[in-house]
């Protein structure tokens, strides 16, 4: 056993003693971005679009893609990147097709960052093809570009948006997802989902009549929704109890063959998953127990199963478990990464994708490949309740109440992360929030046990 584990701590010294580690990847579906420990900014793969700041069109090697050592979060999209610094304004680079970028501009692209208005609580951000959605950190959610179908969520619907303007007057968002199909989601507090945009694959409306949405509409009556993921034609939505639900259109469901289309969920399988992405007609996921699955379109091998059948359950990748995460967007190729560290590709590898050195390579690589030049270290949690408790009112304008059976010590932290305050909840008692400000924080609460969880309020 002790050769055995030596075996494989000198493998991994072999693979990543040359390798650049990153504390974060994101993956845009051709192109990948990472953050560093020291706030710097890399990429790799396409290029033409100048979405890695580059003139190159292909990058098939990491490089840095900004100068500046103070970034925090980045978003790459399809032809360009967004990007987050530590004092929480915005920037993007690349296509500003249909005014995607958001800068007041109908330039093509653009090769260096530009800043995104002058506002300092940007939170997250979720690209999609030619239009954008930005979550800010007092809830609003902030929309631009192409608005042919109301992906703005601001009727009428025109060719372009070139500025960002905010999505409603709701303050409650917590999170924010888009299709490549001109469809928008987002999360609200109180566990509710909510979409607006192009009815594709009848993933808001089930009449097949109706052909967008102008403004956010509730998706189902159910109010434990934690998490999403959007393709063109199907989303994934994960529940807090940990569990995996889909609808819209296609395979890429996971729910068998003869489901019918539209926007009743259906739950693809019966067991917890930590991780999952939305592919091309595909989908993709990593249960709890580390293990990698595949579902949806196989033409090309994309699955990674070693087959070219369609798949309309889930199918196990490999035997490994110890996946960590996995990343596809709407193209052919996906990435996964270990709990070790490691970086997997797999599909194709024609703008550089992988990382590796390599470009233009014809066809598809149809089981996972190690980019060893390349590892990430932070670790992925899951998203779901583990420590169950219930808050309520949320949103709240003075004292919060948590239905708990056990004294709980607790943190409030901005989203930005910072600490606002502590303590210790008893049963039965509540935390004061009269004194905050409006906007959305966190709640971090840990048990006797030493489990934690995260919830995410908002303060009227």
């Amino acid at each position: 056993m002790k050769k055995n584990l030596l075996s494989a701590l000198l493998l991994l010294f072999t693979l990543f003693s040359n390798a650049q580690c990153y504390e974060s990847l994101k993956f845009g579906g051709t192109h990948t971005v990472g953050l560093k420990a020291d706030g710097t900014m890399w990429g790799w793969g396409q290029g033409d679009w100048r979405q890695l700041a580059t003139t190159n069109f292909t990058e098939p090697n990491p490089i840095q893609v900004s100068a500046l050592a103070s970034w925090s979060k980045v978003f790459p999209g399809i032809q360009n990147t967004f990007a987050i610094k530590n004092d929480g304004t915005l920037w993007g680079v690349g296509s500003n097709l249909n005014g995607s970028l958001g800068v007041s501009s109908t330039a093509e692209y653009f090769l260096t960052f530009q800043q995104i208005t002058t506002a300092t609580n940007w939170l997250k951000v979720a690209p999609s093809y030619l239009f954008t959605l930005a979550l800010k950190a007092d809830g609003t959610i902030w929309a631009w570009g192409q608005d042919d179908n109301n992906q703005t969520g601001n009727p009428p619907s025109s060719e372009s948006q070139l500025a960002p303007i905010q999505v409603g007057t709701a303050t409650d968002w917590i999170d924010i997802a888009t299709g490549t199909d001109r469809t928008a989601f987002a999360l609200k507090a109180d566990g509710t989902l909510w979409g607006w945009g192009a009815n594709a694959g009848y993933l808001l409306v089930a009449a097949s009549s109706v052909y967008s949405l102008a403004m956010p509409t509730q998706i189902t009556s159910v109010n434990t929704w934690v998490k999403m993921d959007v393709g063109a034609q199907h989303i994934l939505a994960q529940k807090t109890d940990g569990t995996l639900w889909a609808w819209g259109n296609g395979a890429a469901r996971g729910v068998g063959e003869n489901v019918v289309s539209g926007i009743t969920p259906h739950q693809v399988g019966t067991d917890l998953w930590k991780s999952f992405s939305t592919g091309t007609g595909t989908s993709f996921g990593v249960k709890i127990d580390g293990t990698l699955w595949a579902w949806g379109n196989n033409t090309n091998g994309q699955l990674a199963d070693g087959t070219t059948t369609k798949q309309y359950i889930p199918v196990q990748i490999g035997t490994d478990s110890n996946w960590d995460t996995v990343q596809a967007r709407n193209f052919a190729t996906t990435m996964a990464t270990k709990t070790d560290g490691s970086v997997y590709y797999w599909g194709r590898n024609y703008n550089g994708e992988f990382g590796n050195g390599t470009d233009y390579n014809p066809g598809y690589y149809t089981s996972p490949q190690l980019t060893a030049n390349i590892c990430v270290t932070s670790l992925s949690t899951p998203t779901f309740v583990q420590n169950v408790f219930k808050l309520y009112p949320n949103p709240v304008q003075n004292q919060l109440f948590i239905d708990t059976q056990e004294t709980q010590t607790y943190q409030i932290y901005s989203v930005l992360g910072a600490k606002i305050s502590e303590g210790i909840l008893s049963v039965g008692s509540s935390i004061d929030c009269s004194n905050l400000t409006s906007g959305v924080y966190l709640l971090n609460l840990t048990n006797g046990l030493g489990n934690s969880t995260i919830i995410k309020f908002v303060k009227q």
